[in-house]
Parts: structure tokens; sequence; C-alpha cells
């Protein structure tokens, strides 16, 4: 049986040294320099296991290509189980920062095959499909949390709230609008014509669905004027900047990370903290921001730091070498929540009462982990709400 797009990896697939340093990382040369985060592969943390680490995966992918394998229903659970976080992308491996494209690409022959995806990404492509967003809602409702706010549209930047802030966390898309207003925004929403950005399509190789999807958002867009697309969502922001154009060429607009245009107002003086709070904070750098194609990394960090007297600490692994929040509650529960309590932790570690981030499902996951604990100790919260509070 061919696996076609798999193939074309094969010279990193058979150049892999099985190294490890993918599951535990190496001597890192990014700040602080030293020894790796003492976690890298969320996968391996839960499953303590070579395969279940990029190593395992090119391993086996490698004995599948050579005809050693056969593509059994557990062996494609197997191939389902990765986070694609990127962890493994920084750990200076020969692969070279192509692990995640490999998995995908995997996911790609499989589905091509008949084989993939496993249930829950199914479920995902069935309600897409169906309903526009993930959560199988009326797209009528999908502009609710906007109700009173006046927002038009139409307009040159368009504000993209993603499928958790418009129906699981309204209350995002709330704070996120009246952060922009506050910045003297002059910003459109797409309403029901916004659709889910695509994410569980691209991770669980339905292509094809995928840039359907894609192709609809954009063309949503551009019906809107825009020239500028923010979001607020790292999940919306990298699929939108980064993945859409690969498969539909370059976009006819430009996506930033709402965190670029709120430290921009906060140095042209147009917003000013004026309200410090209590407790020490930290800040947790979602994957889609800092990895894969993406570096929004010293923006987050100039909003927090805006507020008056903050006691701000960074945790140990930050930026390119954070720890993944779990990201995907729905689809991959048992691994999301092993993650989102691995993270918690390193929370704790910094003495740490108040961690913010700045991705719908980041603040998602790691409430889940935190209520599953039965913690109240952490306040877990989206940096727009949380500047909100300082103005």
């Amino acid at each position: 049986m061919d696996y076609p797009k798999l193939n074309e990896y094969h010279l990193k697939l058979w150049n892999d040294q099985a190294c490890g340093v993918c599951q535990r990382g190496p001597w890192t040369p990014y700040p602080p320099r030293g020894p790796a985060p003492n976690r890298l592969c969320p996968t391996w943390e839960q499953h303590r296991k070579i395969s279940y680490s990029a190593q395992g995966w090119i391993q086996a992918g490698r004995t599948l290509l050579e005809g050693k394998l056969e593509m059994e229903p557990k062996f494609v659970e197997y191939v389902y189980e990765c986070s694609l976080c990127g962890s493994c992308c920084n750990s200076r491996c020969v692969v070279n920062g192509d692990q995640v494209n490999i998995i995908k690409a995997w996911r790609e022959d499989l589905v091509d095959l008949g084989h993939g995806p496993t249930e829950p990404w199914k479920k995902d492509a069935a309600v897409i499909e169906k309903g526009g967003n993930r959560f199988g809602r009326d797209q009528k409702d999908r502009a609710k949390w906007a109700e009173g706010m006046n927002i038009p549209n139409k307009g040159e930047i368009v504000y993209f709230a993603g499928c958790v802030a418009s129906f699981r966390a309204q209350e995002l898309a709330q704070s996120s609008a009246k952060m922009l207003k506050a910045a003297g925004v002059d910003f459109a929403i797409l309403g029901e014509n916004e659709l889910c950005c695509g994410n569980p399509l691209d991770q669980s190789g339905q292509s094809k669905a995928y840039k359907e999807i894609a192709a609809k958002n954009v063309e949503a867009i551009k019906a809107a004027g825009a020239k500028t697309v923010v979001t607020s969502c790292a999940c919306c922001y990298h699929n939108l900047a980064v993945e859409y154009p690969k498969v539909l060429g370059e976009l006819p607009f430009q996506v930033v990370h709402q965190t670029q245009i709120i430290a921009e107002a906060i140095r042209d003086g147009k917003i000013k903290p004026t309200k410090g709070v209590e407790g020490k904070v930290t800040y947790h750098d979602p994957c889609h921001m800092v990895r894969l194609g993406s570096k929004v990394y010293k923006e987050p960090r100039e909003i927090i730091q805006s507020v008056p007297g903050i006691d701000y600490k960074d945790m140990h692994a930050t930026k390119r070498v954070t720890q993944c929040c779990g990201r995907n509650p729905v689809e991959q529960p048992e691994l999301s929540m092993h993650t989102g309590k691995d993270r918690l932790q390193d929370v704790r570690d910094e003495g740490a009462n108040t961690v913010v981030t700045a991705c719908s499902f980041c603040d998602w996951n790691l409430k889940r982990a935190a209520r599953n604990e039965g913690d109240e100790s952490i306040k877990i919260v989206d940096i727009n709400t949380f500047m909100l509070e300082t103005l």
C-alpha cells in the first residue's frame, strides 16, 4: 500500500538517529541556557514509552514504508495520539523541525486511504460540515456575544472570534472586543459568515475539507472589505496566518494576533493600565503563537508588565520551549487533561497565583484541569479579561 504524502519525507525518516532528544530534549541554546525543560513531549509524558514520541512515530513510519507493518485499527489510533504541539520541533533533531509535518502527512494518507481519521475527529468534521462550527451550534447564534455592542459587519479590520469564544466562552469574545475599542480600533465581525478556522480538520489530515472551509472564510473576509484580520485565539491565528497560505496561496489581507495591536496601543499611550493586581503573575505561551511558524511572545509580556506594580515572573519553560496546555480536550481528553495538569504544576513551581494566556483553548483546558484537581488557588485568565480589570 502506498503512502505518498508520508513518503515525501522518506529521507528524514531514514536519517533519524533515534537519539531520543524529542522525549526529554537536548542542551538548549535558548535562555535560560542549560538543560532543556524537564518535559518536552506531552504524549511521552503520559505513556512513558518511546513509541509515543516523535522518535517512535518516525521509526514506525519508516517501518511502514518498508512494508514491515500493516495499518490495523489500533495502529491508526496510535498515529492520532500525537497532539501536534510542535515541542519536538525544537529538539535540535536531524529531522530538523518536520516532525509535525511528517505526522500530518501520514494522517492525510490515512484519510485518503479510508483508514482515518479516528472517531472524535470524524465527529468534528461532521458537525463543522453541517453547521460551520466545531460545537454543532446554530450559526445564527455565532455573534450573540456581540449583542448591544454596535459592531458592524463590514470594515477594513475584522475581528475573527473563533468557535470557543463565540459559543462556549463568550466572555472571551466580549473582553477582546472591549479591549479593541479601548485601543481605538474600528473593527467589524463576520457574524454567522464566520466559520470554524478548520484547525481540527487540519490536525486530523482531512485536507480537502480543510481547504474548503479555509476558502469560505477567506471569501467572507474579502466580502467584508477587510485588509487586516485580528484574532484573540492562538489556534485561529495559526491557521489563518500560517496554514491558510499553504493551501490557498498568498492571502489578500494581513493576519495579526490581538496582543500585537494592544501592545502597540500601550506604547502609544492609548491604553493606560491604572489598577494593580494582587499576587504573583505568570504567562503561558500558547504553542501556536511561538512555534510552527509563529513568533508572538514579546507583546503579551509587554502588555502584562505594563500593569502598575506587577509582580511578574516567567515560568521556566517559555517562548519557543513552552509546555503545551493540552490543546484538544474533546478529541484527546486523557492526554489533554494529563498535559494541562502538568502545566498547572509549572505555575505552582513559580509560586504564581495567576496565569495569563492568549488562546481560547489554553484558557479552556487549563481551567478544565484545575477543576479536575479541585484547585481554586490558581486564577486562569485570558489576557484581555486580565487587562480590562486594570483599566
